[in-house]
């Protein structure tokens, strides 16, 4: 029987379970300071799961933060993957996120804190950065192995993890709708590497 293995793939973890905001978390993230980003705004503040108003959202990141170690990477538990930045942004109509991806961290992830059916707010786009094939070619129908691009609509409550290399963009609002996210970088604690391969390294948590 033939079989298809799908190697070196970068796993997106699309959580089960969207979460529910309360009316505070909500005022919390609207009444953020806002500055000028690039395309965009982002919040001021680059903790802001750190705060009390958000500590129940955070611990629910928490949680999937270590389904994605445990289940999909498999890590071991003496190492700890945690929070090392968190911000929101906000695309008002005409507003966009460049190209990026977001170093110094291991795993990234969005929350989109608004989106609703019908509202039809840019989706969050994955790129390819890897070639597939030495030539362009034109394929009849586009799967998980021959796509350049990848998205995930917007839907309040939804959680993305991703690794924090993978290239990724939002299109231009083109509603009168504001787009609002929430978005954090993480780190890992423990040690890592090994004393054979002269790669150990031990990192507390900062």
């Amino acid at each position: 029987m033939t079989s298809v293995i799908p190697l070196f793939s970068y796993p997106v973890m699309v959580c089960s379970e969207n979460y529910q905001f309360t009316e505070a978390e909500e005022k919390y993230i609207s009444d953020l300071a806002m500055a000028e980003n690039v395309g965009n705004l982002m919040s001021s503040n680059d903790t802001i799961l750190d705060s009390v108003e958000l500590s129940k959202l955070k611990a629910f990141i928490d949680s999937q933060i270590y389904v994605y170690k445990k289940n999909i990477l498999k890590m071991r538990d003496d190492n700890e993957i945690y929070i090392t930045q968190s911000w929101a942004n906000k695309a008002k109509k005409d507003d966009f996120h460049p190209h990026h991806k977001h170093p110094n961290s291991m795993l990234s992830g969005v929350l989109f804190v608004t989106g609703n059916e019908g509202e039809e707010m840019p989706p969050i786009r994955f790129h390819r950065t890897n070639d597939l094939l030495p030539l362009e070619v034109e394929f009849e129908e586009y799967n998980e192995f021959n796509n350049g691009i990848r998205w995930i609509g917007m839907e309040k409550g939804k959680l993305v993890v991703f690794p924090s290399v993978l290239i990724h963009d939002v299109g231009k609002n083109e509603t009168n709708v504001e787009r609002v996210t929430l978005s954090f970088n993480t780190f890992v604690s423990g040690t890592i590497g090994g004393k054979a391969q002269l790669s150990e390294v031990a990192i507390p948590i900062a």
